[in-house]
């Protein structure tokens, strides 16, 4: 095993499932989740050499992670709403959740689901996973204004519903 695939398998220890939690998030559902992942670490394999610094190594991953799960979103063809029923809301299933709040959560994924994915990925950027408005930006390649705008165009699209 050459250095390399030692550091690439380090950091899918480290970073497996921040990249699967990550890539759902944007996915909506769990079924592609394991392909984008294989995706995002054969990236990693080919880029950690470029990678100066081991303490930017999650962000790069987000962003890396983002770009093939938007990719794999936009390249499905078909529809994106999601019920109760569906196998999305899979994880909605646990004991611990009222059925009230299991019904607001499947229609706030519903909601996500509808939009695109440019305004939705800074608000699960910021508003999910707690980044700065900065580092979205960056992110997603965009001013801080347009994210801020993104993030308030979702917040009043979840208020309707």
């Amino acid at each position: 095993m050459d250095a390399k695939q030692i550091v690439t398998d380090v950091a899918f220890r480290k970073y497996a499932r921040y990249v699967a939690a990550t890539a759902h998030r944007v996915l909506g559902r769990w079924d592609e989740v394991e392909d984008v992942v294989q995706e995002v670490f054969l990236a990693a394999l080919m880029g950690l050499s470029r990678l100066r610094d081991e303490k930017s190594m999650r962000a790069w991953l987000t962003v890396v992670t983002i770009r093939a799960a938007t990719r794999r979103r936009r390249s499905r063809n078909v529809e994106q709403t999601v019920s109760l029923e569906d196998d999305a809301c899979e994880n909605l299933s646990t004991e611990s959740i009222s059925n009230e709040h299991r019904a607001r959560l499947a229609s706030i994924e519903s909601c996500l689901n509808r939009l695109p994915d440019e305004v939705r990925n800074p608000w699960i950027l910021h508003c999910v996973q707690g980044l700065e408005l900065t580092r979205v930006a960056a992110m997603c390649g965009c001013s801080v204004a347009t994210v801020r705008r993104r993030v308030a165009f979702v917040r009043s699209q979840l208020g309707r519903g």
